[in-house]
């Protein structure tokens, strides 16, 4: 049987390391893409290719059967200044229209891009439970909501060319030992730790296993097109999610960060990424026969916190 040949772009991430060791390699090849080549080989000895950015634009589309967009500077990585947050479009538009542009050369091409559940924009309180359908429905206006926008309409544009495309919008994505969850539990454990705000706002979550399960099972599933929610189906509140913290950790979670702290700290970062949040449900997924391996919160941080 020939393989089909991928293209993982943004492979030595954490979601993009996690996929790679879990792709069925009897059946796909898998090609490499991202800033250093050096890093790639050792990260991926076994890789049929290890491509930069310049590599990767010059690399022949008829080679492909998928491009797997994973490429984007960190939301949480530097405090949003002007300069930042065009490092952050560029970053995801520019990856973006790479893809595009390969994709307008072998219309065969599957394009799975990433995005963000930040589409549906930002609440303080649960306020609706959105599936893919639901987009229409947001409300206000943020700056990550207006780059999410531009990201999928970037990616979008393939459709003309004949490609399908998928659009992960993923939610906050958590590991053990990586990401954002070993910097949530900092203060836990020096006994601070605790809800932020009203706790109320939504915490949209998924297992960084989940999120390259759900890409594994969007590769072999590719009549699964447009928004896809990479989401637990267990969304909880940031109240909930400080308390579940807490217990797994053995440590007390009634010390309350007020949200002006953080906007004060943090500034618009804090606001949208911390005050705030969105209630997000995986009905695609579900619905295709996706089975979640952490559906709970609790359950999930019980592991995470024994296996860190």
């Amino acid at each position: 049987m020939t393989k089909e040949t991928i293209a993982i772009i943004g492979a030595t991430g954490l979601v993009g390391r996690t996929l790679y060791d879990i792709v069925d390699k009897t059946r796909y090849e898998i090609a490499v893409v991202g800033r250093s080549v050096e890093k790639m080989r050792s990260v991926f000895p076994d890789a049929i290719n290890h491509m930069d950015w310049d590599g990767f634009k010059d690399s022949e589309a008829k080679d492909y059967a998928v491009i797997i967009n994973l490429a984007g500077s960190g939301v949480s990585e530097q405090k949003w200044t002007d300069a930042y947050k065009q490092v952050m479009i560029d970053s995801r538009i520019g990856a973006t229209e790479i893809c595009v542009n390969l994709c307008a050369k072998n219309p065969n091409i599957h394009l799975i891009n990433a995005s963000a559940v930040s589409a549906y924009g930002f609440y303080t309180e649960p306020f609706i439970r959105f599936t893919e359908d639901d987009t229409d429905a947001r409300k206000g206006t943020a700056f990550l909501q207006s780059l999410i926008d531009n990201w999928e309409a970037a990616a979008l544009k393939a459709e003309a060319t004949g490609n399908s495309v998928v659009l992960l919008r993923t939610g906050v994505v958590f590991d053990a030992t990586e990401g954002p969850l070993p910097q949530m539990m900092k203060p836990f454990n020096m006994f601070i730790g605790g809800k932020i705000g009203t706790g109320r706002q939504m915490m949209s979550w998924i297992s960084v296993e989940d999120e390259a399960r759900a890409i594994n099972f969007l590769l072999d599933n590719r009549c699964i097109t447009g928004p896809v929610n990479c989401t637990s189906p267990g969304a909880c509140t940031n109240a909930e999610f400080a308390k579940a913290l807490g217990k797994a950790l053995g440590k007390p979670s009634f010390f309350p960060t007020p949200a002006f702290m953080i906007e004060v700290a943090m500034g618009q970062m804090g606001d949208e990424l911390i005050v705030k949040g969105q209630h997000v449900f995986p009905k695609k997924l579900l619905d295709a026969g996706f089975e979640f391996k952490h559906q709970t919160i609790k359950a999930y941080l019980d592991e995470a916190v024994a296996k860190g």
